[in-house]
Formats: structure tokens, C-alpha cells, sequence
């Protein structure tokens, strides 16, 4: 154990040693490096370092690449490469990608592909509201990636029964997300009051449904 912290310790300083270095010898031209970026950064680097050293350490993955994202956000306020939209859309990202990854290195792990997914869909909105789409559009792919993250998790688990709920929200969503791009949302708000009628007047009839009788 005392090694292997000393390797993180010893890798994060030297890391951060050699850019602190770079900075006051201007190798990095007007590039700003404030507090902030290390303040999160150094921890951020801590943690996936401590997966790296051990792989069983999943859950580091989690803050270490939180904040990464967050390393990111205040170094682009810094400096200006990407608009403040699309920095905070790969921040969600940062949220979303530990989820997958701990899923790609642990099969076992099914749920990460659920927060995983979902995140990586929500990163993917102030892109889409940058590149001026529609309200409509937007609106239909949001529902239509969180469908295709449920048909993703009912495939990777597919070996497992138990995990056939995973079409019914599937279902829904993708139903939910086309008919918002072919009707727009006015058509779209009346969709799940629908959906529960008719699920409600479903098990209503199945209750009358004459049931098999037993032998005796």
C-alpha cells in the first residue's frame, strides 16, 4: 500500500512539478494557468493515478474524472479556446464517461451504463443548441439517445432474464422522442397522458380476464 502511494504522489509532483516549470519559462506563450486548474487538477490526477496503480479501484474513476472536467471548465474561462456552452457540455461528459468506462473494465457493473448514457446524452444538448437546431429536433433526439442507452443496457445484459424491463422505458422513450420529431411538442404533451390510459384501461381488463383453472 505505502508503494504504491508513493508512485501516485511521486508521479502527481514530478507531473506537476515539470508544468509549473513550463509556466515560468513561458514554454506555454499567453496560455493562463490559474490556482483553480491546479486546485482541482491536482486532486483530479490523484484519482485516476490511484486507478491506474489498481484497476480494482473503479471508483475513483468517478471524482478523478469530475475534476478533470472541472479542471477543464475554469482553464477555458481562462483562456477562451471553446465557448462557455460547450464547456460545460464536456463537463457533463466528464460526469457521464467514468460511468462507461467502469462498465468497459467491469462487465459485472451493468448499472454504470445507466448514468453513463444518460449523461453522455445530456453533454451532447448545448452542442446541439449551439449548432442553432431546433427546439423540436433537440427535443426528439434528447428522448431517442436516453431510448437507444435502455436498448443498450437490455444488449449488454442480454444473457440476463431479469433484465427485460429494460425495453419497456426503451420503448417509451424512442415512441416519446418520434413523436415529438414528426408531430412537434404540442401532440407530444398529450402522448404519456395516453400511454397511461391505456396502460390503466390494460390492467383493468386483465382483472376481468378469465383465468386458467387449476386441476384439482
Amino acid at each position: 500500500m505505502r508503494s504504491r502511494w508513493t508512485i501516485i504522489w511521486g508521479v502527481a509532483l514530478v507531473l506537476f512539478g515539470a508544468v509549473l516549470l513550463a509556466q515560468q519559462l513561458g514554454l506555454f506563450g499567453p496560455i493562463g494557468l490559474t490556482f483553480a486548474v491546479f486546485l482541482f487538477g491536482v486532486p483530479a490526477l490523484l484519482f485516476l493515478l490511484t486507478f491506474v496503480v489498481d484497476r480494482r479501484q473503479w471508483w475513483a474513476l468517478i471524482p478523478g474524472f469530475i475534476l478533470l472536467g472541472l479542471t477543464l471548465v475554469v482553464f477555458n474561462e481562462a483562456n477562451h479556446f471553446i465557448s462557455s456552452t460547450r464547456a460545460g457540455g464536456l463537463f457533463l461528459f466528464s460526469i457521464g464517461l467514468p460511468f462507461l468506462l467502469i462498465f468497459l473494465f467491469n462487465r459485472r457493473l451493468w448499472w454504470a451504463v445507466i448514468p453513463g448514457g444518460v449523461m453522455t446524452v445530456l453533454a451532447a444538448m448545448p452542442f446541439l443548441v449551439e449548432a442553432e437546431m431546433s427546439p423540436q429536433v433537440i427535443g426528439a433526439i434528447f428522448f431517442l439517445g436516453l431510448g437507444v442507452v435502455f436498448v443498450l443496457l437490455r444488449l449488454v445484459t442480454w444473457s440476463n432474464p431479469n433484465m427485460g424491463w429494460a425495453w419497456y422505458p426503451a420503448g417509451g422513450l424512442i415512441a416519446f422522442g418520434l413523436v415529438i420529431l414528426v408531430t412537434g411538442t404540442t401532440a407530444a404533451q398529450i402522448f404519456w397522458p395516453i400511454v397511461l390510459i391505456g396502460f390503466g384501461l390494460f390492467v383493468l381488463a386483465r382483472g376481468y380476464w378469465p383465468r386458467p383453472h387449476s386441476g384439482d
